[in-house]
């Protein structure tokens, strides 16, 4: 199942349109502050119901506008939409017309990947991002993953609550607290852990099969957030939770722990090297989707050749279509980095951005 087409009104400053995608590669292009990254941004509104530039959706707004609406309908004629109102900051999903309740519903039609300079942090960033990643598999391989971590943050938010109410640790209602916390707890490392296992085997074959051999040597462990038992560690920081107001360990402080050679990755790769590695990882996240759903998924790479040099562009773009289970959208500057295409892909999309403005390409006339 791939998007098929897309409507897009109120989105920063893109005019609005309607288009239709191709169900392999999508190339935007145009020049710098044209509309490139805003329109990509639309459309991860609509797969995913987030922007991966902000969370504030005012931002998102045209500032002339009121509210914006993204649409979309896949190749089996379903229609599926997200209207914000910029005013009472209110959400609308509609799916075949029937309204939802919840901004998952529309990342479970189409899972997004999205590829940006900011995801180069993958390796150096703090342990969120590489939670991020995991979760990701997670929400979409296991379903009652997704109930499971609500579970554990409600029961995070009231023990915080709890700890904020007085400087003195309340232990009768903290030991309350801890059982319930630790319950679901043990829910979200188990699923986790068992996860990263399997996607482990995955991101080892996808770097054979891109012959990066400074990470064969690659493992990917699970660290839940603490060390030991949880309850205990928890018992044992009551005054130091009381006093900070919020719980400092558990699973929403866990972390995928990435080493080579038995070095953290962070520490042990260069710059360059560690991109290889952060587009081998989100490519094994597609195949492994695919292995474990049979799903497909939407491909978002922003600024193409904003931080890869030509070979890698061309190896990761070459994966990807070789993958034939991925729309892929992109955007960048100019053309001549993709003209190795030319021959093998004469059916891509294209679309050039100025001034706001959105207007479909015949390959013909870029080429």
């Amino acid at each position: 199942m791939y998007l098929k087409s897309f409507s897009h009104q109120g989105i920063r400053n893109l005019a609005s349109g309607k288009f239709e995608l191709s169900p392999a590669l999508n190339i935007v292009y145009g020049e710098n502050g044209a509309g490139k990254s805003s329109l990509l941004e639309a459309i991860c509104l609509l797969t995913s119901g987030r922007s991966f530039r902000t969370n504030k959706l005012d931002l998102v707004t045209n500032e002339e506008a009121t509210q914006f609406i993204v649409f979309g309908q896949n190749e089996e004629q379903g229609r599926f939409g997200l209207n914000y109102q910029k005013k009472s900051k209110t959400k609308l999903i509609k799916i075949d017309g029937e309204k939802a309740k919840a901004l998952s519903s529309l990342s479970r039609i189409y899972p997004t990947q999205v590829i940006c300079p900011e995801s180069y942090h993958l390796i150096d960033s703090g342990p969120s991002e590489r939670r991020k990643y995991l979760d990701w598999c997670l929400f979409h391989v296991k379903h009652q993953y997704h109930s499971e971590w609500k579970q554990y943050s409600a029961n995070l938010k009231q023990r915080n609550a709890l700890l904020r109410r007085s400087s003195k640790p309340d232990l009768e209602q903290l030991e309350i607290w801890d059982k319930l916390l630790c319950d679901s707890a043990n829910k979200v490392n188990q699923e986790r852990e068992a996860l990263l296992l399997q996607l482990e085997q995955t991101v080892l074959a996808t770097i054979a099969q891109l012959n990066i051999e400074f990470c064969d040597s690659l493992t990917m462990r699970y660290y839940p957030g603490h060390s030991g038992d949880l309850a205990e560690k928890l018992r044992g920081n009551y005054q130091s939770d009381t006093d900070s107001g919020f719980t400092k360990f558990g699973p929403h402080k866990a972390d995928i722990r990435l080493k080579v050679n038995g070095y953290l990755a962070k520490d042990y790769l260069s710059r360059g090297q560690k991109k290889i590695l952060i587009n081998a990882l989100l490519l094994a996240q597609t195949n492994f989707l695919k292995t474990q759903t049979n799903k497909d998924s939407l491909f978002i790479i922003d600024d193409f050749s904003s931080e890869l040099d030509q070979n890698n562009q061309r190896e990761l773009l070459s994966m990807l279509i070789a993958q034939n289970n991925v729309q892929i959208i992109l955007s960048c500057l100019q053309l001549d980095s993709l003209k190795w295409l030319e021959k093998g892909y004469n059916n891509a999309h294209m679309f050039h951005v100025k001034h706001g403005n959105v207007t479909p390409i015949k390959s013909s006339e870029t080429y």
